[in-house]
């Protein structure tokens, strides 16, 4: 399960409006934080008591090279807590964003895609830095598949219909036509809904730069011979992920959020689909999780799947 790169996939629902369904961050890529192994032998179940007292933490910031000890309950207590689970998200009070059109040149998009991501990253850097976590904001680049851009990342890596997330560029590789930003039909929708693709998109450097991400494939890598175990650890994480994104959102002017429109829909369940490709995720779960982070006040505790009980994480 590599970190460096996001598969979205699409789902048309009525109202003109297309949706995406997230599938999470899958296939092999050799930039990303990478696949680690240890002579520990998989566990077959893991605890479900897990302490959240931040004085109890085991979390250590971490190499991407560098594979993390313990058992597979050991690292399951570390990704339950650490500074990602744990106090809140910043306000920031200065952001804003372009006027984008439904359909918007390549120009506008990235211009939009620029303003969300210096938004997004005056969150995550203040969120890094309370906690000491190291921040390296990624750049966005538009382009237009399949003239992929010279970079660090394998050109046969790079895909149409999602963003390609280089890491150790560091940088986010956008294709055009992707994103519910694309999609939306009313025009006030089109930033915030770009906001908000970028916000999930921004998760994958977040957990990359506070070496949470290294915990969880390490976890994966260990889990990986108990396939129901190693899907459910999927569906938490790419949950959290959700949630987490949907927080930093909200932790920025109102002006520039997901307007209530946008977030309604992505509350409803029914607008939802479960992907049957690997690790489904249940409708509800997506939307359950969607809608803590936009109502959670910036509060990392409200993103904690890995602590959540196992029919909120179906």
């Amino acid at each position: 399960m590599a970190l460096g790169c996001v598969a979205l996939l699409v789902l048309t629902v009525g109202g003109g409006v297309t949706y995406l369904v997230l599938r999470g961050m899958g296939g092999e890529d050799p930039t990303a934080a990478p696949t680690t192994t240890t002579e520990e032998e998989p566990t077959a179940e893991l605890e479900t008591g897990l302490s959240t007292d931040p004085a109890e933490s085991d979390f250590e910031v971490v190499s991407p090279i560098d594979t993390p000890p313990g058992d597979a309950d050991h690292l399951r207590g570390i990704l339950a807590n650490n500074p990602l689970t744990t106090g809140s998200l910043p306000d920031i009070t200065s952001c804003e964003l372009p006027e984008t059109p439904v359909d918007p040149s390549d120009e506008e998009l990235q211009a939009v895609l620029d303003a969300s991501g210096q938004c997004l990253s005056r969150v995550w850097a203040a969120a890094s830095s309370d906690r000491g976590l190291t921040w390296d904001a990624p750049a966005v680049q538009v382009y237009t598949y399949p003239d992929v851009p010279s970079s660090s990342c394998e050109a046969d890596s790079f895909q149409e219909d999602y963003p390609r997330v280089c890491n150790l560029d560091p940088a986010i590789y956008w294709p055009t036509g992707f994103g519910i930003g694309a999609e939306v039909t009313d025009a006030e929708l089109v930033p915030g809904a770009y906001l908000w693709d970028l916000s999930y998109v921004y998760m994958n450097p977040v957990m990359w730069n506070s070496s949470v991400g290294v915990y969880y494939v390490t976890l994966m890598d260990q889990v990986e011979d108990d396939p129901e175990l190693a899907d459910e650890t999927w569906r938490r994480y790419i949950l959290q992920s959700l949630c987490l994104s949907s927080a930093a959102t909200m932790q920025l002017p109102t002006a520039v959020q997901p307007q209530p429109e946008l977030r309604e829909q992505l509350t409803d369940a029914s607008n939802w689909t479960v992907d049957e490709s690997s690790g489904p995720i249940e409708p509800s779960s997506r939307a359950h999780w969607i809608e803590a982070g936009f109502e959670s006040g910036g509060d990392l505790g409200a993103c904690n799947t890995w602590i959540a009980p196992a029919e909120q994480v179906a």
